[in-house]
């Protein structure tokens, strides 16, 4: 099982709040491509951060960046 660091690429407006470029969570995939269970990128997200990117549309690799570690 593969480890991988979620990060945003740049900075993008959250219902409301501003959430800079960085920002990063942690999650482990059976998959090379942790877009193939986009659910728990963006539970990931909601739990560590509290915002959800699911309903804005920043759930793909134009808005985030990931990296095996």
């Amino acid at each position: 099982m593969a480890t991988f660091e979620i990060k945003t690429k740049r900075a993008m407006n959250v219902q409301g709040e501003f959430v800079d470029a960085g920002l990063t969570v942690q999650i482990s995939s059976m998959f090379n491509n942790p877009f193939d269970e986009v659910d728990k990128i963006h539970k990931a997200f909601m739990r560590v951060h509290g915002i959800d990117l699911k309903p804005e549309g920043y759930l793909s690799l134009g808005w985030l960046v990931f990296v095996r570690i």
